[in-house]
Protein backbone atom coordinates (compact mmCIF):
# COMPACT_ATOMS: atom_id res chain seq x y z
CA UNK A 1 0.00 0.00 0.00
CA UNK A 2 1.79 3.11 -1.17
CA UNK A 3 0.16 5.41 1.40
CA UNK A 4 1.35 3.28 4.33
CA UNK A 5 5.01 2.65 5.05
CA UNK A 6 6.44 0.50 7.83
CA UNK A 7 9.77 -0.69 9.18
CA UNK A 8 11.40 -2.10 12.33
CA UNK A 9 13.87 -0.01 14.30
CA UNK A 10 15.28 -0.65 17.79
CA UNK A 11 12.75 -3.36 18.79
CA UNK A 12 9.92 -1.21 17.43
CA UNK A 13 7.51 -1.62 14.54
CA UNK A 14 6.85 1.84 13.07
CA UNK A 15 3.92 2.50 10.72
CA UNK A 16 3.99 5.82 8.87
CA UNK A 17 1.33 7.67 6.90
CA UNK A 18 -1.26 10.43 7.22
CA UNK A 19 -4.01 8.92 9.30
CA UNK A 20 -7.10 9.63 11.32
CA UNK A 21 -7.58 6.88 13.84
CA UNK A 22 -8.46 5.49 17.21
CA UNK A 23 -6.38 3.64 19.78
CA UNK A 24 -7.23 1.65 22.90
CA UNK A 25 -3.59 1.81 24.04
CA UNK A 26 -1.82 4.15 26.46
CA UNK A 27 -2.36 7.82 25.50
CA UNK A 28 -4.92 6.55 22.99
CA UNK A 29 -8.26 7.98 21.91
CA UNK A 30 -9.09 9.77 18.65
CA UNK A 31 -6.70 11.90 16.63
CA UNK A 32 -4.81 12.59 13.45
CA UNK A 33 -1.41 10.89 13.55
CA UNK A 34 1.62 10.44 11.34
CA UNK A 35 2.87 7.33 13.13
CA UNK A 36 1.75 4.26 15.03
CA UNK A 37 4.27 2.05 16.77
CA UNK A 38 4.51 -1.18 18.71
CA UNK A 39 7.58 -1.34 20.97
CA UNK A 40 9.06 -4.35 22.74
CA UNK A 41 9.76 -3.12 26.26
CA UNK A 42 13.17 -3.39 27.91
CA UNK A 43 14.00 -3.96 31.58
CA UNK A 44 13.76 -0.21 32.31
CA UNK A 45 10.02 -0.38 31.59
CA UNK A 46 9.31 -2.30 34.79
CA UNK A 47 10.62 0.51 37.00
CA UNK A 48 8.90 3.42 35.24
CA UNK A 49 5.45 4.85 34.62
CA UNK A 50 4.06 3.17 31.45
CA UNK A 51 2.85 6.45 29.88
CA UNK A 52 6.21 8.14 30.53
CA UNK A 53 7.98 5.11 29.08
CA UNK A 54 5.81 5.27 25.93
CA UNK A 55 6.59 8.99 25.51
CA UNK A 56 10.33 8.31 25.95
CA UNK A 57 10.25 5.65 23.21
CA UNK A 58 8.52 8.07 20.82
CA UNK A 59 11.02 10.82 21.67
CA UNK A 60 14.00 8.51 21.20
CA UNK A 61 12.68 7.50 17.76
CA UNK A 62 11.89 11.13 16.83
CA UNK A 63 8.15 10.42 16.44
CA UNK A 64 5.61 13.19 16.89
CA UNK A 65 1.87 12.88 16.36
CA UNK A 66 1.57 9.17 17.16
CA UNK A 67 -0.28 6.30 18.75
CA UNK A 68 1.92 3.81 20.57
CA UNK A 69 1.66 0.31 21.99
CA UNK A 70 3.96 -1.60 24.33
CA UNK A 71 4.57 -5.35 24.41
CA UNK A 72 6.79 -7.97 26.02
CA UNK A 73 6.49 -10.04 22.82
CA UNK A 74 9.63 -10.00 20.63
CA UNK A 75 9.16 -7.97 17.46
CA UNK A 76 10.44 -11.03 15.57
CA UNK A 77 6.99 -12.51 16.30
CA UNK A 78 5.41 -9.82 14.09
CA UNK A 79 2.97 -11.00 11.46
CA UNK A 80 2.00 -8.65 8.62
CA UNK A 81 -1.13 -9.54 6.65
CA UNK A 82 -2.54 -7.66 3.66
CA UNK A 83 -5.80 -7.78 1.71
CA UNK A 84 -6.02 -5.10 -0.98
CA UNK A 85 -6.30 -1.78 0.92
CA UNK A 86 -6.02 -3.27 4.43
CA UNK A 87 -2.77 -4.16 6.18
CA UNK A 88 -2.72 -5.58 9.70
CA UNK A 89 0.28 -5.89 12.03
CA UNK A 90 0.07 -8.40 14.90
CA UNK A 91 2.36 -9.36 17.77
CA UNK A 92 0.89 -12.13 19.90
CA UNK A 93 2.18 -13.88 22.97
CA UNK A 94 0.06 -15.72 25.50
CA UNK A 95 0.60 -17.73 28.64
CA UNK A 96 -2.58 -17.77 30.71
CA UNK A 97 -5.34 -15.19 30.48
CA UNK A 98 -5.58 -12.68 33.31
CA UNK A 99 -2.84 -14.49 35.28
CA UNK A 100 0.52 -14.21 33.59
CA UNK A 101 2.15 -11.96 31.02
CA UNK A 102 0.61 -12.09 27.61
CA UNK A 103 -0.21 -9.44 25.06
CA UNK A 104 -1.81 -9.34 21.64
CA UNK A 105 -1.27 -5.97 19.96
CA UNK A 106 -2.93 -5.26 16.64
CA UNK A 107 -2.50 -2.26 14.34
CA UNK A 108 -4.81 -2.08 11.31
CA UNK A 109 -4.07 0.47 8.57
CA UNK A 110 -6.86 1.01 6.04
CA UNK A 111 -6.43 2.99 2.83
CA UNK A 112 -10.02 4.23 2.66
CA UNK A 113 -12.38 6.81 4.13
CA UNK A 114 -14.03 5.49 7.28
CA UNK A 115 -16.85 6.94 9.33
CA UNK A 116 -16.14 7.34 13.04
CA UNK A 117 -18.56 4.53 13.78
CA UNK A 118 -16.78 2.30 11.24
CA UNK A 119 -13.46 2.99 12.96
CA UNK A 120 -15.00 2.02 16.30
CA UNK A 121 -16.73 -1.00 14.82
CA UNK A 122 -13.34 -2.09 13.44
CA UNK A 123 -12.19 -2.56 17.05
CA UNK A 124 -15.08 -5.00 17.58
CA UNK A 125 -14.35 -6.82 14.31
CA UNK A 126 -10.67 -7.08 15.24
CA UNK A 127 -11.49 -8.37 18.73
CA UNK A 128 -13.93 -10.97 17.42
CA UNK A 129 -11.44 -12.17 14.77
CA UNK A 130 -8.67 -12.35 17.41
CA UNK A 131 -10.94 -14.42 19.64
CA UNK A 132 -11.78 -16.80 16.80
CA UNK A 133 -8.08 -17.21 15.98
CA UNK A 134 -7.27 -17.99 19.62
CA UNK A 135 -10.00 -20.63 19.85
CA UNK A 136 -8.97 -22.19 16.53
CA UNK A 137 -5.35 -22.25 17.77
CA UNK A 138 -6.39 -24.38 20.74
CA UNK A 139 -6.70 -21.74 23.47
CA UNK A 140 -9.73 -21.60 25.75
CA UNK A 141 -9.79 -17.81 26.16
CA UNK A 142 -10.48 -14.81 23.95
CA UNK A 143 -7.63 -12.48 24.85
CA UNK A 144 -5.23 -11.35 27.55
CA UNK A 145 -5.50 -8.54 30.08
CA UNK A 146 -3.16 -6.18 28.18
CA UNK A 147 -4.36 -6.50 24.56
CA UNK A 148 -4.59 -3.26 22.59
CA UNK A 149 -5.75 -2.14 19.14
CA UNK A 150 -5.00 0.79 16.86
CA UNK A 151 -7.15 1.42 13.77
CA UNK A 152 -5.82 3.91 11.21
CA UNK A 153 -7.59 5.31 8.15
CA UNK A 154 -5.91 7.30 5.39
CA UNK A 155 -9.31 8.99 4.81
CA UNK A 156 -8.81 8.66 1.05
CA UNK A 157 -10.76 6.77 -1.57
CA UNK A 158 -13.94 4.78 -1.04
CA UNK A 159 -16.14 5.67 1.93
CA UNK A 160 -17.16 2.98 4.43
CA UNK A 161 -20.00 3.57 6.93
CA UNK A 162 -19.72 0.07 8.36
CA UNK A 163 -16.89 -2.32 9.19
CA UNK A 164 -18.54 -5.34 10.77
CA UNK A 165 -17.41 -8.77 9.52
CA UNK A 166 -20.23 -8.89 6.92
CA UNK A 167 -19.18 -5.57 5.33
CA UNK A 168 -16.74 -5.25 2.42
CA UNK A 169 -13.97 -3.67 4.50
CA UNK A 170 -14.80 -5.73 7.59
CA UNK A 171 -14.25 -9.01 5.71
CA UNK A 172 -10.73 -7.88 4.82
CA UNK A 173 -9.98 -6.78 8.39
CA UNK A 174 -11.37 -10.07 9.77
CA UNK A 175 -9.30 -12.19 7.40
CA UNK A 176 -6.07 -10.29 8.07
CA UNK A 177 -6.52 -10.42 11.85
CA UNK A 178 -7.39 -14.13 11.96
CA UNK A 179 -4.37 -15.04 9.86
CA UNK A 180 -2.07 -12.57 11.63
CA UNK A 181 -2.92 -13.77 15.13
CA UNK A 182 -2.47 -17.42 14.14
CA UNK A 183 0.90 -16.77 12.47
CA UNK A 184 2.22 -14.68 15.36
CA UNK A 185 1.09 -17.31 17.90
CA UNK A 186 2.99 -19.99 15.96
CA UNK A 187 6.13 -17.85 16.23
CA UNK A 188 5.43 -17.38 19.95
CA UNK A 189 5.20 -21.14 20.52
CA UNK A 190 8.57 -21.56 18.82
CA UNK A 191 10.01 -18.74 20.97
CA UNK A 192 8.86 -20.14 24.35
Amino acid sequence: MRYVRYWIEEDTLIVEGRFFGVSTGLLGGWKKVRYAFNHKVGEEFYSSDPADYLRSVAKKLGLKSYFGLLTAVPIENLSVERKDNVVVFVTAGVNNPNEKIGTINIIAAIDARMSKSALLNSIITITEAKSKALIESGYSFTGTNTDAVIVLSTQRGKYHRFSGPASEIGKKIWSCVCEGVKRSLKKWKNFE
